[in-house]
Parts: structure tokens; sequence; C-alpha cells
């Protein structure tokens, strides 16, 4: 295994729902840093699923990924609906991770919608790593739109409890 940039990585998001590119990024912490720290939003009455079946979803990628053990899923809760790039939000999360974890938190992973920011958040912690790994062609927002038309993004369980769902 080739040297790790670090022990602790955080990836953080509402995953709604979880995707291959999602799955790409986790990947791509994963070869990088000892440990994934998924810090995954939940909103009650937005999420597609209810939250055991939205953890389950990560607890299997996991198993899928053969990294038991490597993947720490935290449930993040939000009042607020949609996305929110307010700066003092991210600061302020990021500053209660290093927390919630009990270690150091090396790095954080995001999608390319938070390039815009980055310079900021490097400038205000500038013992962190800010990694943007681009998920081009993949947008949750298009599959909440058209579940069959975007199945192929998805992992066959989360395919199948999205379905369930739409019932």
């Amino acid at each position: 295994m080739d040297e790790k940039l670090g022990r602790n990585v955080v990836y953080v998001g509402s995953f709604n729902p979880v995707h291959v590119g999602h799955i790409q990024t986790m990947k791509y912490g994963l070869e990088r840093f000892e440990y994934l720290n998924m810090f995954v939003r939940y909103n009650e009455g937005v999420d597609l699923t209810d939250w055991e079946t939205k953890r389950s979803f990560f607890e299997h990628i996991s198993k899928d990924l053969g990294v038991e053990g490597r993947v720490r899923i935290f449930r993040e809760e939000s009042e607020e609906k949609g996305k929110s790039y307010g700066i003092e939000l991210f600061y302020d999360f990021i500053r209660k991770t290093s927390e919630v974890i009990g270690e150091k938190v090396d790095a954080f992973l995001f999608g390319e919608d938070y390039e815009a920011i980055r310079p900021q958040l490097e400038k205000e912690f500038p013992d962190i790593q800010f990694i943007i790994v681009e998920r081009v062609g993949y947008s949750s927002s298009a599959i909440r739109d058209d579940l069959e038309g975007h199945k192929d993004w998805l992992p066959p369980y989360v395919y199948e409890a999205l379905k369930e769902v739409r019932k």
C-alpha cells in the first residue's frame, strides 16, 4: 500500500441519494488516508429514506469496497433545507469534527461545487488539506428527478430501496 497522506479525512454531504460519484470520492479518500469519516447530513422529511436505511447504504458500500472498519459514519443533522455555503457554518463544522472523531483531522474531501470557498477554508485552517474531487456527470438532483433514467448511477441496493420508497 502506498504511503498515506494522513490518518483522518472527512467527507461531508447530504448524499441524497448516494451515487457512484460519491463512491468514487470515498475510494479516493480511502486510497490516501487511513480513515474516511463520513459526516452524512440527514434532513427529516427531505431525505428519500429514513436514517437507518441511509446509514446502511454506507455500511454496504464499505463492505463492497473491502474497507470495513476504515469508514466511520456520523449523522449530521441540519435545520437548513438544501445546500448552504455560508462560510461561518463551515468554520464551525470544521472546528467540531476533531472533537467528534476524537482525533486530529488531516483533510476534507469536497465535490467541485465547493471550489469557490476553498481559498477561504485554506486561509482559516492552514494545517488542514481541502481536497476537491471531481464527480463530473453525476447528480443526486438528477436521480431524484428521474430515478429510472439514472438507475445505473446507483448501487443496486440503493436503487431497490428508492424504488420501494416511491411505490
